[in-house]
This record gives structure tokens, sequence and C-alpha cells, in this order.
């Protein structure tokens, strides 16, 4: 990741989200004109730890209290159980995406 100009021997901006059990869970690349954004280097934390804790997804722009994203159904005896579903906190946009809310 060199930018025209720059110098090709300097280092280039890296930041990574290690857990606890030493995976990388996430690698961000900066060019060295770039600054690092760190509210969303935050938001990322915060997101993989509520996917870990509720065994959930989290989408695009995902914000502490949104909902996130069920894994999809695994059979359709799961899926139709679902989308019958009157749990309320759970929302179905269609068998294959489901929200629990946030």
């Amino acid at each position: 990741m060199i930018q025209p100009g720059a110098s090709n021997t300097q280092a280039v901006r890296a930041v990574f989200v290690i857990d606890p059990e030493g995976t990388v869970r996430t690698i961000l690349y900066y060019p060295l004109s770039t600054g690092r954004n760190f509210h969303e280097i935050k938001r990322i934390i915060l997101a993989l730890q509520k996917a870990d804790s509720d065994n959930a997804a989290t989408p695009a722009d995902w914000q502490p209290g949104d909902d996130t994203i069920v894994p999809t159904a695994r059979s359709c005896g799961t899926a139709k159980e679902r989308m019958e579903s009157n749990d309320d906190d759970m929302y179905c946009l269609d068998w294959f995406l489901c929200f629990k809310k946030g």
C-alpha cells in the first residue's frame, strides 16, 4: 500500500484486534497519510464481543443496542419454526434472515 511520492521503506499503519485466545479477529490497514478511526475500532471490538456473547452477527454500521443477525437456520424445520415463532425478541424478514432485538 504505497502512495505516489511516499517512501517505500516506511511501515504502513495497521490495527490488529486479537481475542483472549490469541486469534486475530480483525486487521485494518491504513495508508501513511490517513489517520485511524478510533470510534470505528471501538465499534468493531464491541461488535465482536456482542457477536460472541449472543452467537450472532452484527450488520453493517451496527452500534451497541442495535439488533443482531441470528445465524441461518440449518434445516427447513428450524426455518419454519422461526418464521412462525411468537418470540418478541426475534423477527424474520425471510426464512434465511432473522434478527434478535438489541
